[in-house]
């Protein structure tokens, strides 16, 4: 398990040029597996195809606060 903080993640953001509008500390990038390693471990599973890199995401509003 690994601790972040929110300042930590804002850094890191910035350093990739990602603007932050709102998110808890549970979707920084190190909250998520590597890709990579993921699907390394299922090529007898699936075909990749192709790879998106997303330039927005919009999450439901939840009502939920920002951490």
């Amino acid at each position: 398990i690994q601790n972040i903080s929110r300042a930590e993640m804002k850094a890191i953001l910035k350093d990739h040029g990602v603007t932050l509008i709102g998110a808890g500390l549970d979707e920084a990038p190190m909250a998520y597996k590597d890709i990579h390693k993921v699907m390394a471990a299922q090529t007898d599973l699936v075909d990749v195809i192709a790879k998106f890199e997303p330039k927005m995401v919009r999450m439901a509003d939840d009502g939920s606060r920002e951490d």
